[in-house]
């Protein structure tokens, strides 16, 4: 399949409705603020855009972003299949995507004393430490064009 990117400035309305529409579709999620981080499972628990100005919803056919700037919000959709639920008042501009490769990278330990808070991976069940998987898009030169989270999985040791 074709990989598509939709993206647009929409009203908090608009966020929440796309949130509502991709969750139950998504294992993943990352939600911030400036005084917090978390990582909710989206499938049992609503996710109030309103209390997180910045977040992310994805697993392995989309991703959902957003990020607030003033009243309004940044928004991009991006993924494989039938975004229709998810692209209302988004445009998809021309984006030459070459090749693509997924790269895993490891997240932060939950209790790394250096980040002075403790981060609970909740939406990735299981023991070890947490890696994200990305799905990178080059040009022809090797320059990264594009990118979207793909999945969270723990890799089995100690936690």
């Amino acid at each position: 399949m074709t990989e598509r990117v939709f993206s647009g400035v929409l009203d908090l309305g608009g966020v929440q409705a796309i949130v509502d529409a991709l969750r139950q579709s998504a294992r993943f999620a990352i939600v911030e603020r400036i005084d917090a981080i978390d990582f909710p499972p989206p499938q049992t628990e609503p996710i109030n855009v309103g209390e997180w100005p910045k977040g992310r919803i994805f697993d392995e056919p989309f991703e959902l972003r957003w990020e607030q700037a003033g009243q309004e919000y940044r928004v991009v959709v991006a993924g494989e299949g039938d975004l229709s639920a998810a692209i209302s008042g988004l445009n998809e501009p021309e984006l030459q995507l070459g090749v693509d490769e997924l790269s895993s990278y490891y997240c932060w330990n939950e209790t790394n004393p250096r980040l002075g808070r403790t981060l609970n991976y909740r939406c990735v069940p299981g023991r070890g430490d947490v890696k994200l998987t990305v799905r990178e898009y080059r040009d022809d030169h090797g320059r990264l064009v594009f990118w979207r989270y793909f999945t969270m999985e723990r890799d089995g040791g100690k936690q």
